[in-house]
């Protein structure tokens, strides 16, 4: 058994990737997603070097980059906007695949022995007749739904900010409205009825009577209960831990980049980074709140693996306005920190391992923890992204720089503040902006930040995306 206190980083990569060896190697995978880029990522070069088998990527559509050097198919799957996109690839790989791909996976997985790594996002159905790794119980996923959080949050004993549950209907609605609005309006989340939601696609921030009107008529197509809170001036901001049996990793902050749309109701979700750091007190509240979410996940429902908490970092500290009991979208820029280690794979073994009952491997989580935040401590990552919902844009990349108070493209090899990627996905094509991190300061909000060259972007390549504002700190 190793030492936990004096281990050092190369030595616990080394530790955990040698029990991840023993889950994952001498096996086939079939990995999924909504997107096959995505869906692929990093999953087999890190397969392959624990030993696996070989692995056969199945998503709904193409996207930005190299398509996976490994069999794979897609099933030409198209959405209206971001989380329909995701909902329709769900349920196409759910479904009765095509004929056609289903041999080609059955030629590679004679035997049918293979087990399939889904998104963070899905569920634990099979997918082309094969059995999911890691698989989230239906029990788990219920704790996402945004109108009954608040009552867990009571529950665990956090605070959290005032809200009413009513249902989708304008009356109680708008009484619930006057009673919260603290003066900006008031944010409504849509319920699970229509199942997981996220990416700020069941949110309206409403802040008059029309408003009221329009997202009532919204809520009551998509929802049978909507929670109601006032709008909370600050940075919006998640947190992630990892529950292992006997402890409950707890990583650092990170902003979520959500933008807001002027002149409507919508909040943009633009992706997350690490760059911004609260002040030292709010980062320990924030830590203090996971780890107590954690414990509870784990004594109460026998959670295991990564979970999120998403929240606003407001005047009166964090308030926690969701909670994700996931591999959350953020925690990709953490693991990034340290690419040796692959997080998602030690999530879905660390579910597998709760859910056979077996005794836990020493995965050394205390150790893992310091090792995990001094490195996302140190390299900081992050970027935004914005949903271009239906046109296929042709594939481009580019650099920007900030030179004389504005954006300019760069020439030929020189150095970039912003990288930027455009393609296809599920609901017409996408814009991502990745911060170069010498470029970028630490301590700051990055969403201000993101909205110039957005808006540069927009203009020169004739893009759609209209105003975007940043939220701004208040503490």
């Amino acid at each position: 058994m190793l030492d936990a206190e004096s281990l050092d980083a190369d030595a616990l990569v080394a530790h955990v990737r040698q029990h991840l060896g023993d889950v994952y190697g001498g096996r086939r995978w079939l990995l999924t997603g909504d997107v096959i880029q995505g869906a692929a990522g990093r999953h087999i070069a890190d397969l392959g070097a624990l030993g696996g088998s070989g692995c056969f990527v199945l998503a709904g559509c193409h996207g930005i980059g190299a398509v996976p050097d490994a069999p794979h198919a897609v099933l030409d799957v198209t959405g209206t906007d971001m989380m329909d996109g995701i909902r329709r690839s769900m349920t196409a790989l759910e479904a009765d695949i095509p004929v056609e791909i289903q041999a080609r996976v059955d030629a590679w997985d004679p035997t049918g022995e293979a087990r399939v790594i889904r998104a963070l996002f899905a569920s634990d159905r099979p997918v082309a007749r094969r059995t999911v790794f890691g698989g989230r119980p239906a029990h788990w996923r219920v704790l996402e739904d945004k109108s009954t959080v608040d009552a867990l949050w009571r529950q665990i004993g956090i605070p959290g900010a005032p809200s009413a549950v009513v249902p989708a209907v304008l009356d109680d609605l708008w009484a619930a409205h006057v009673q919260l609005d603290r003066g900006a309006g008031t944010v409504w989340s849509a319920d699970n009825r229509e199942g997981w939601h996220g990416g700020a696609s069941g949110l309206r921030w409403v802040r008059s009577r029309a408003d009221a009107e329009q997202a009532a008529e919204w809520m009551a197509d998509h929802a049978w209960t909507v929670r109601v809170m006032p709008f909370l001036e600050g940075a919006p901001c998640s947190i992630h831990g990892i529950v292992f049996a006997d402890h409950v990793v707890v990583l650092r902050p990170c902003e979520m980049v959500v933008l807001r749309e002027p002149g409507t109701m919508r909040f943009s979700y633009a992706q997350a980074a690490t760059f911004w750091d609260p002040d030292p007190a709010d980062r320990e509240q924030m830590r203090a709140v996971t780890r107590r979410t954690g414990e509870w996940l784990r004594d109460n429902v026998g959670y295991r693996g990564v979970f999120t908490i998403d929240g606003i970092m407001a005047a009166e500290g964090f308030r926690p306005t969701e909670l994700n009991p996931r591999f959350g979208g953020a925690i990709g820029k953490l693991a990034g920190s340290l690419p040796e280690l692959p997080l998602y794979l030690l999530h879905l073994a660390l579910i597998e391992e709760g859910n056979a009952g077996s005794p836990p491997r020493d995965w050394q989580p205390q150790a893992l923890e310091a090792v995990l935040v001094a490195a996302a401590d140190t390299h900081r990552r992050g970027g935004a992204m914005q949903v271009l919902p239906g046109v296929k844009l042709a594939p481009r990349t580019a650099g920007l720089v900030w030179e004389d108070g504005d954006w300019r493209f760069t020439q030929d090899d020189e150095h970039h503040d912003v990288h930027v990627r455009l393609g296809p996905g599920t609901a017409g094509s996408l814009l991502m902006l990745q911060l170069t991190p010498e470029s970028t300061p630490h301590g700051p909000l990055v969403a201000p930040r993101v909205v110039w060259p957005l808006a540069f972007l927009d203009a020169q390549w004739s893009l759609a995306i209209g105003p975007r504002q940043a939220a701004r700190a208040v503490r």
